[in-house]
């Protein structure tokens, strides 16, 4: 059974992270906190069976800036610690998520927040 949910955030992106991060450390983790804490909230605000095994995952990122593959899918460290603090996965280690794999969809037109759809199923053994 495929799972999903919508998270919409204004995440931060990998270069301005590190940016925030060499000019204040204490900056950077209140924005990991706040990020976390937003996916957390909207993990909890919906009713989604906790899986009970390990868990496939895809990411179908919906941005509006230009910004690099791979500085979009580092906010994937969000999502996933965010899906823990609300108990829906019970770590983001590999004994709990085996594949993750990152869909982009630039769109200058769209909403004004960005937004990832999250679809994760229980693993088949290999």
């Amino acid at each position: 059974m495929v799972n999903t949910i919508k998270i919409e955030c204004d995440f931060m992106y990998l270069n301005e992270y590190i940016n925030t991060e060499r000019r204040n450390k204490y900056a950077a983790a209140k924005i990991k906190d706040k990020l976390t804490n937003m996916v957390a909230w909207q993990c909890k605000d919906r009713l989604i069976v906790k899986p009970k095994g390990k868990v496939d995952m895809i990411f179908k990122w919906h941005v509006k800036g230009r910004h690099d593959s791979d500085n979009i899918a580092f906010a994937k460290k969000f999502v996933l610690d965010g899906m823990v603090q609300a108990g829906l996965l019970e770590n983001d280690n590999p004994k709990c998520v085996r594949h993750l794999a990152d869909y982009i969809y630039r769109d200058l037109r769209k909403p004004q927040v960005d937004y990832v759809d999250v679809f994760w199923e229980e693993a088949k053994d290999e």
